[in-house]
C-alpha cells in the first residue's frame, strides 16, 4: 500500500501555507482564537465587578440529561480553507469537527499523564520498547455500518507515513512504517526505529484520528465515514457544518443526548460571535475570550466553563546561531521578562505562570522549578556577554492580540535590562510559513502549543532531529541529543524520572524556550444548556460536545 499516492501535498484542503502550527492561533481573518485585546474591551456583557472572584464553572447543571434537540456551537471562521479531513485539521474549528465525528487509539486523560482507550484497548510494549502491540476494541462500527479492524488501524498508520499528514511531524521519528503488520483482526504491531517507552502517548496526537480502510482525502469534506459520536449530513467551508447523533456509538448507549449539532464558522471576530451568543443565535462559543469571560463571570449572562490549561505560551530564541547563540543572552532573557505581568495582561489573569518548562501536568514533571525575575542579573550577564544596551529583533503576528500584546510587553520591560526590542509584526497568512523564516533561520519569535502528552512528545516537536518544529535549533548543538535518547528510551519509571529531569533542568538553563505562560481553557454556554464541562485537556472537556444537552 502506497500511502503517498493517497496523501500529497496537493490534495489538502485549502493549504495555501497554512500550516498545522496556525491550529493554535487563528481564524481566516486573523482573529485570535483563545486571546483579547482592546477591541474585546468595547463588547456588550457588563463590567466586570474587581470585587468578583474569578471562578470558572466546572461543569454546567441543568438536572437529568434531556434527549433531542439542535445545539448550535459558533467558531471562528476559516473561511474556505476549512477541512473535515482529520489529518491537516488546521484551527482549533477544523478540530471541533473533527473529534465529533473521528476517534483516536487513544486521547488524553482528564489527568493529563494517563491514556483513555478509544478505539484501542491497550498499548502493550516489548520488552525494550522497541515494538507495540495494540489491541483494538471489538464491537465498533463505522457510520456506514462496517465493521472496525485492523485493517482500519494499518491504513491509518500509513497515511501518517507522507509528509501531507500532520501527525507525520511527530511519529515518523519513531515508527518503522514498512514493518507495521496486522495480528489478527483485532491487533496491530508497531515496530519502531527507536527504543520508546512513551510510545502511546503519541497517539493522542490531535491528528492521529483513525480513518477507514481505503479513506482518501477527495473523500473527506463530502461525505466522511469516522466512529464519532455525531454522523456527517452536510458541510459549508467558512459557514456551517451539520452533523447527527449517532445512535450506534460505542462509547455511551445514552449518548449523545442531542439529534444534531450545528457549528456556525461565519463569525470573522470574537465581538460578533459573542453578541451572537448573548443574543441567542448560537447556544455555545467554545474557546471564550479572556476579556468576555472575566465580565461574564460578574453578569453572569452566560455560563462559563473554566480549567487551568495546558497550553505554553512562549518566546522562542535559536540558540544555534545569531544573538543568542550565547547562552548568558538566553539567560537573561529569561531573567528580565515579569512573567506574571505577561499573563495578567494578556490573559486578564485567567491563567498561570510559565517556567520555561513546554510542558506541564505530564509524568516526569519538575514541580520544584521557579522562573526567576532578576534585572540587575540580567544586566550582568548581558555585559558579561558584550550584548549590554544590544537591538534584538522580536518577529510577531500582524492582527493577532496575544501575539502582539505579549511581544509589546516584552519590549518594555527588556528596557529595564537596557536591551531595545524591536517589535516587527508579520500578516498571520505567513508568519508561520518557510518563506517568513518559521521555524527556521527565525532568531527570535513566538508560538504557542496545544496539551502535550508527555516529554516524549514535547521532544518529537521541539528537540529531536527531524523534529516537526525545529524553533530554537537544539537538535544542532553537540551533543543534544544524548540526554534526550536515553530518556525516550529508559523504560524505567524510577530511572526515567531522572533522566527526564536533567533534559528540563538543562532545557531551563540552556534551552531556547522562553515559556511565559499557560493560558485557561475557557468557554461559555447558553443558560439552557447542561452537562458540558470543562477540562485541562483542551475546550469542551477535550472537545467532548456528546456531553451537551438542551434545558429548555
Amino acid at each position: 500500500m502506497s500511502s503517498e499516492k493517497l496523501w500529497t501535498p496537493n490534495q489538502r484542503n485549502g493549504d495555501g501555507g497554512f500550516t498545522r502550527r496556525r491550529l493554535l492561533e487563528f481564524g481566516a481573518a486573523g482573529a485570535l482564537v483563545m486571546g483579547a485585546g482592546s477591541l474585546l474591551s468595547a463588547c456588550s456583557g457588563g463590567a466586570p465587578d474587581p470585587g468578583t472572584p474569578l471562578k470558572p464553572l466546572e461543569s454546567l447543571g441543568g438536572g437529568k440529561p434531556v434527549r433531542g434537540g439542535t445545539l448550535r456551537l459558533g467558531m471562528i471562521t476559516g473561511g474556505a480553507s476549512e477541512t473535515l479531513n482529520p489529518a491537516v485539521a488546521a484551527t482549533y474549528t477544523d478540530l471541533l469537527r473533527s473529534y465529533q465525528l473521528y476517534d483516536h487509539l487513544f486521547r488524553v486523560g482528564a489527568d493529563i499523564q494517563s491514556l483513555e482507550p478509544e478505539l484501542a484497548l491497550s498499548a502493550e510494549p516489548n520488552k525494550d520498547a522497541t515494538s507495540w502491540t495494540i489491541r483494538l476494541r471489538d464491537g465498533v462500527n463505522w457510520h456506514d455500518g462496517k465493521p472496525f479492524t485492523a485493517d482500519d488501524v494499518l491504513w491509518t498508520i500509513q497515511s501518517w507515513s507522507s509528509s501531507a499528514s500532520y501527525a507525520n511531524g511527530i511519529v515518523r521519528q519513531f515508527i518503522d512504517f514498512k514493518a507495521v503488520r496486522k495480528d489478527g483482526p483485532l491487533a496491530v504491531v508497531v515496530p519502531l526505529v527507536r527504543p520508546a517507552a512513551e510510545f502511546a502517548s503519541l497517539l493522542t496526537y490531535v491528528n492521529c484520528s483513525v480513518i477507514q480502510n481505503g479513506a482518501a482525502p477527495d473523500s473527506f469534506n463530502t461525505q466522511p465515514v469516522g466512529t464519532g459520536p455525531f454522523k456527517f449530513e452536510s458541510f459549508n467551508p467558512g459557514s456551517q457544518s451539520v452533523f447527527t447523533r449517532n445512535p450506534e456509538y460505542w462509547g455511551d448507549a445514552e449518548k449523545p443526548y442531542i439529534d444534531k449539532l450545528v457549528i456556525d464558522s461565519s463569525f470573522n471576530d470574537e465581538n460578533s460571535r459573542n453578541y451572537a451568543l448573548l443574543g441567542g443565535q448560537i447556544d455555545v462559543a467554545p474557546l471564550y475570550a479572556s476579556e468576555f469571560a472575566k465580565r461574564q463571570l460578574s453578569s453572569k449572562e452566560v455560563n462559563v466553563l473554566g480549567a487551568a490549561g495546558t497550553q505554553a505560551n512562549y518566546f522562542t530564541m535559536r540558540v544555534s546561531e545569531g544573538p543568542f547563540a550565547d547562552v548568558r543572552v538566553r539567560q537573561a532573557m529569561k531573567l528580565l521578562v515579569d512573567r506574571q505581568a505577561l499573563v495578567d495582561g494578556v490573559f486578564n489573569g485567567l491563567g498561570r505562570v510559565g517556567n520555561d518548562i513546554y510542558v506541564t501536568d505530564v509524568a516526569y514533571i519538575l514541580e520544584d522549578v521557579t522562573a526567576a525575575h532578576d534585572i540587575d542579573k540580567a544586566k550582568s550577564l548581558l555585559k558579561a556577554a558584550g550584548a549590554a544596551s544590544a537591538t534584538l529583533t522580536l518577529q510577531t503576528v500582524a492582527g493577532v492580540p496575544r501575539y502582539l500584546n505579549a511581544a509589546t510587553l516584552l519590549a518594555e520591560q527588556a528596557k529595564k535590562a537596557g536591551l531595545n526590542v524591536k517589535v516587527e509584526p508579520i500578516p498571520y497568512s505567513t508568519y508561520f510559513t518557510a518563506a517568513a523564516g518559521w521555524p527556521a533561520p527565525r532568531s527570535f519569535g513566538q508560538d504557542a502549543a496545544n496539551t502535550v502528552p508527555s516529554l516524549t512528545a514535547f521532544a518529537a516537536g521541539q528537540l529531536l532531529v527531524g523534529c516537526q518544529a525545529d524553533e530554537t535549533g537544539w537538535n544542532a548543538l553537540p551533543d543534544s541529543q544524548t540526554k534526550l535518547d536515553q530518556a525516550i528510551s529508559e523504560p524505567d519509571p524510577s530511572r526515567a524520572s531522572e533522566l527526564w529531569g536533567d533534559v528540563q533542568r538543562q532545557q531551563v538553563a540552556e534551552g531556547g524556550h522562553l515559556v511565559w505562560g499557560f493560558s485557561d481553557w475557557l468557554d461559555a454556554a447558553s443558560k439552557k444548556v447542561g452537562g458540558l464541562r470543562s477540562g485541562k485537556a483542551g475546550p469542551l472537556n477535550d472537545y467532548r460536545v456528546l456531553d451537551a444537552w438542551l434545558t429548555q
